[in-house]
């Protein structure tokens, strides 16, 4: 039954008027906390696609990494190549998912609230490697300065809201039905 029927069915009146103002209007559409859902994918886009182009692609380049994985080189890391590697995989799958993920956001599919929920996931337990992986290279974990603690626990903190919205939302089980 519908909430609003059961609603004015409970508060009508002898005559069985039910005043407009008692009614709950339908939580549906991208509004409301989706407005933010919006904005974080868009700018995780930005952001991602930004390291990307600025950071981990240039250390591709024949120069940069001939120094990184030439073993006689002083600059050579193990550690630090599947670092660079690992990064700019992920990166990379972020930056299709985030797009998927618009995708099925503007067309309402159903399938949003569970790629959101596993890209929030897939997230936090990428800053959770990242943040092994930095404190074992010795370069790395010098210059962290806890950058990596302090985007491990804004991750966790962003996974504790979202998941358990995009599970409960009223507003997401009403909008992506398609």
């Amino acid at each position: 039954m519908d909430p609003n029927q059961a609603q004015e069915n409970n508060n009508a009146s002898p005559q069985g008027y039910s005043p407009k103002y008692l009614i709950k209007p339908r939580v549906e559409g991208l509004g409301g906390w989706l407005v933010f859902v919006q904005i974080s994918l868009y700018f995780s886009l930005i952001s991602i696609m930004y390291v990307l182009v600025t950071i981990l692609f240039p250390v591709f380049e024949p120069e940069t990494w001939n120094l990184i994985t030439d073993k006689t080189s002083p600059g050579y890391n193990q550690a630090l190549i599947q670092l660079i590697i690992f990064e700019t995989v992920v990166n990379v799958i972020f930056v299709i998912t985030a797009v998927i993920a618009l995708f099925l956001l503007y067309r309402k599919k159903r399938a949003f609230p569970k790629l959101m929920i596993g890209y929030i996931s897939f997230s936090l337990l990428v800053s959770i490697v990242d943040y092994a992986a930095v404190s074992q290279i010795e370069i790395m974990a010098q210059g962290d300065n806890g950058k990596f603690m302090s985007e491990w626990i804004r991750s966790l903190l962003y996974t504790s809201i979202w998941i358990p919205y995009f599970i409960r939302s009223k507003r997401v089980r009403n909008t992506f039905v398609n």
